[in-house]
């Protein structure tokens, strides 16, 4: 279990991250200011982007299915993540609570339109943060403690919340940061494609979970009957509900107006097709005459939902089964994504299946690394030549630095910006500091990136630009980060997260032992050094391990660099653990190495 701050410490991350930017301290943190590109790229738009945007901005409102007392408030105050309110006979059901405490407030302010009654129940729809963020800003946690409000969600709720930006954390932050739109400048900035044109920033009104499921079940709450089942495609905790009296469905986050996004180029765990087919196959199923989603409008009509639903899920069969006949012809990652740029027209219904979340050819390729492994199959590929080296001696064939700028820029000139991003690239690798590169790579990525419809990738290449350009500081963006998030670790995963920083070189093969118990939660871990990884074990303490007792406030002052409690205990085996950690700032660009 984690304490309620777990699923407010991605979030307090990237708020504190996005206020420095926007204050422009990111780019003053450089040592000079870097000077200025001089290849000027005209901004554009992809045909149907814009069009595809409104669906988020112009028909960002509160809809109400039909007769039924159901409502949607999509894009509640322009924020990501959609909230239902379904009206009970003597009380309010609400399905998602967006993501932050103003999403919340929005939530609670269209609420009070449509009915004073009260919040009788809550459901999370699965883990991720823009689903859960604004219970606060609805009901109390005193409500909750008492029963007044229960809030569902599946049993593995909790856990995945904890484990979605755990142990791999800085490079899921940078992650966040480039697959938005949120540290574009203002006339770079748009929607994310699945949802809206806010996605980061905001205090979370995160309240854990009262009641979890762990099998589809039947419930009646306020006097409104419901079917729960499962689903676990876009997040493995997902479910949806059916509401046989309404003929609804409520599907969560397994139907968008886009292209499912069966793999995130943030960082995720894996996503499987099957899972979002069968999530799918149960509307088909149902056959419901209704259709809501957290991130879409409600939708009337029998067949036209079937056709929808039946369309998309076959897209997504189409990516994993064609996916898998070009594997079995021998093809690779980068093979795979070249043959599925697109899909074919009639696997097109907009805006369903348009790639504005998924795109074909990025979730190819994580078909093959998802059923075969990371390597292409060619011996040379299993241990190559250092990147860095490789760029050394690629340039050096070609004729020398400058001679590959040279192509470079003809390579752009006639407008195969592709190309010259990659041998710009070697470059840069060679020479962070080689600013003619670096600028001619920026040109090229966001001349690349406006001609991209899918989102994500627009605002990656937009982002690598903005770094290429000295504009996206990341290490000042990472270092703010991690800062929030140490103040809101629970004392568990504070230890977590040391497996990840032992410092291999430095222990070699010494051995420590401690035992910590924290006297604010009663929880006590012992902590083993040995073989240079970290033990970590929760459970009650042996009689002859060194011990310390501190309170989880306490540790974190320690780790800050002040001075252990007195009588604390064994604090000096407790700061030779710390001192075996690799504690220095994470600091690394995407473009730039």
């Amino acid at each position: 279990m984690i304490s309620s701050a777990g699923g407010g410490i991605l979030m307090t991350l990237v708020m504190a991250a996005v206020l420095i930017f926007c204050n422009g301290l990111s780019a003053a943190a450089a040592d000079k200011t870097p000077p200025p590109n001089p290849y000027e790229v005209e901004r554009s738009w992809p045909p149907y982007f814009l069009e595809h945007q409104k669906l988020f901005t112009e028909k960002a409102g509160t809809y109400k299915a039909g007769k039924y007392p159901v409502w949607t408030i999509h894009v509640p105050g322009g924020w990501i993540g959609n909230s239902t309110v379904i009206e009970g006979d003597d009380g309010l059901i609400v399905y998602d609570t967006s993501v932050n405490m103003d999403a919340g407030a929005f939530i609670a302010a269209e609420i009070r339109k449509i009915s004073d009654k009260p919040i009788k129940a809550i459901f999370y729809s699965h883990h991720h943060s823009d689903h859960y963020g604004g219970t606060a800003a609805l009901v109390t946690p005193e409500q909750v403690a008492d029963g007044s409000v229960k809030i569902y969600a599946w049993d593995n709720f909790e856990a995945e919340v904890a484990n979605e930006f755990g142990a791999i954390l800085p490079r899921q932050i940078m992650g966040v940061f480039y697959y938005g739109p949120d540290l574009l400048p203002p006339e770079d900035k748009h929607h994310h494609g699945c949802c809206s044109p806010k996605i980061l920033g905001g205090k979370s009104g995160y309240i854990p979970p009262t009641d979890t499921f762990s099998e589809d079940v039947e419930l009646e709450i306020a006097g409104v009957k419901m079917q729960v089942f499962y689903t676990g495609g876009e997040a493995i905790s997902e479910f949806g509900l059916y509401l046989p009296e309404f003929d609804m469905v409520l599907i969560g986050d397994e139907f968008f107006y886009a292209l499912a996004n069966i793999h995130s180029i943030r960082g995720s765990k894996p996503r499987l097709p099957e899972n979002y087919m069968k999530a799918l196959d149960l509307v088909r199923e149902i056959q419901p005459e209704w259709l809501l989603g957290s991130h879409i409008m409600p939708i009337q009509g029998r067949e036209d939902i079937q056709r929808y639903v039946t369309v998309s899920r076959d897209a997504i069969q189409y990516l994993w089964d064609q996916g898998i006949r070009y594997i079995n012809k021998g093809y690779t990652p980068a093979e795979l994504q070249q043959q599925f740029l697109e899909l074919p027209p009639y696997l097109d219904i907009a805006p369903f299946t348009r790639p504005m979340y998924g795109t074909p050819w990025i979730i190819a390729p994580e078909i093959y690394t998802g059923w075969v492994s990371w390597f292409s199959g060619d011996a040379t590929d299993l241990l190559p030549t250092e990147q860095v080296e490789k760029a050394r001696r690629y340039v050096a064939l070609m004729g020398g630095r400058d001679k590959v700028l040279a192509a470079a820029k003809k390579a752009y000139e006639a407008g195969d910006v592709q190309f010259s991003a990659e041998l710009t690239q070697m470059l840069v690798r060679i020479d962070p500091e080689d600013w003619d590169a670096r600028h001619l790579k920026a040109a090229s990525l966001r001349q690349r990136g406006y001609q991209e419809i899918n989102t994500i990738a627009r605002a990656w290449y937009l982002n690598g630009a903005n770094e290429l350009d000295g504009k996206l500081k990341p290490g000042a963006l990472m270092a703010i980060g991690l800062q929030g998030v140490q103040s809101e670790l629970p004392a568990g995963r504070i230890l977590e997260s040391w497996r990840y920083q032992v410092d291999a070189d430095k222990v070699g093969d010494k051995r420590l032992l401690l035992g910590i118990e924290f006297i604010d939660s009663g929880d006590t871990y012992t902590v083993e050094l040995r073989n240079s990884i970290l033990e970590i074990t929760q459970g009650p303490l042996a009689d002859d391990t060194p011990k310390v007792s501190l309170s989880t406030l306490q540790l974190r002052d320690v780790l800050a660099g002040k001075p252990a409690p007195d009588g604390a205990g064994d604090t000096g085996v407790l700061m030779a653990i710390i001192g075996y950690l690799d504690r220095t700032p994470p600091d690394f660009g995407m473009h730039t190495r």
